[in-house]
């Protein structure tokens, strides 16, 4: 979908509202704002399969028509009001992947050439989540203009509810890349510290609490180097019941760069201690039966 705006009008109707979402259902939104105003935004939640214990992987497109557009799978792309849309391709090396480009290419045209690439492409080879809970993302974003861009991707899930203490990890890796020559760079955008927040909430995805373990610093290359891996760990936020969690990465890419991103986060609850005392006191109960029988 392409939109045309002012940057930071964006900024404050997409961003937030694609992320603040009413929820136990699971979300995956993407949104990318361009320099010069252009902006796309895909909702990709029907790519996911959710299960009865609220676990959820990445749509495989076998079995699927391996066209995605507008939300919806279709069987013919509708190149007038809606000509982005995404494919599911498999590779060389037998992996699939859901690869997205925009309807325009640097120069405006809609017919790519080698030197006239698209202005942005996504590929989303995985998405997945856990409702004990665990959720993790990987996708790759190439911004193939001068321009920069800045890409929001939110996925959400309704958790097992947490309420006692907890602790929360998050960790994100991969790579960047320099198109061509030059530099590549990727840096967090807006208030934001690092490019990979976790959020909890709960009110099932309506208001979002951070849990205190963001990662991802600005990095800078030359040519292709690693990212990462950067990890956070600490005691998660307590005072409340979490039913609903979200893991977010913003940040800005540097034209003509490439960036792969694997990212994941997780809440484990702390069992409380009477949850010990009623455990050793099975355990002694075990022991005094087997001597019993003996």
């Amino acid at each position: 979908m392409l939109k045309k705006c002012i940057n930071t009008t964006v900024f404050t109707v997409l961003s937030f509202s694609c992320l603040s979402v009413s929820a136990a259902n699971n979300v995956a939104v993407i949104t990318i704002n361009q320099e010069d105003g252009m902006v796309w935004q895909e909702d990709i939640s029907k790519l996911l399969v959710v299960d009865n214990q609220s676990n959820f992987t990445m749509l495989q497109g076998q079995g699927t028509t391996g066209l995605f557009q507008n939300g919806s799978f279709v069987t013919t792309i509708d190149y007038t009001t809606h000509p982005d849309y995404w494919e599911w391709k498999v590779g060389s090396d037998n992996v699939g992947s859901w690869n997205w480009h925009s309807a325009q290419t640097n120069s405006g045209a809609t017919v790519v050439t080698s030197g006239d690439p698209w202005m942005a492409a996504l590929s989303l080879s995985n998405v997945s989540g856990h409702g004990d809970p665990d959720i993790s993302y990987a996708y790759s974003a190439v911004n193939n203009n001068t321009y920069n861009q800045t890409y929001t991707f939110a996925i959400g899930e309704a958790i097992v509810p947490v309420s006692s203490s907890n602790n929360v990890h998050a960790d994100i890796a991969g790579a960047l890349t320099a198109k061509g020559g030059g530099t590549a760079t990727i840096s967090p955008f807006g208030v934001n510290t690092t490019i990979q927040q976790f959020e909890l909430s709960a009110d099932n995805g309506l208001s979002f609490t951070n849990a205190g373990v963001n990662v991802g610093p600005s990095f800078s290359v030359n040519g292709t180097n690693n990212y990462g891996v950067y990890a956070n760990d600490a005691v998660g936020p307590t005072g409340q019941t979490w039913n609903y969690m979200q893991l977010v990465s913003k940040f800005t890419l540097s034209g003509n760069s490439r960036a792969s991103l694997v990212g994941f986060a997780s809440i484990v609850p702390v069992p409380e201690p009477e949850s010990y005392v009623m455990f050793l006191a099975g355990l002694g109960l075990l022991g005094f039966i087997s001597r019993r029988r003996k």
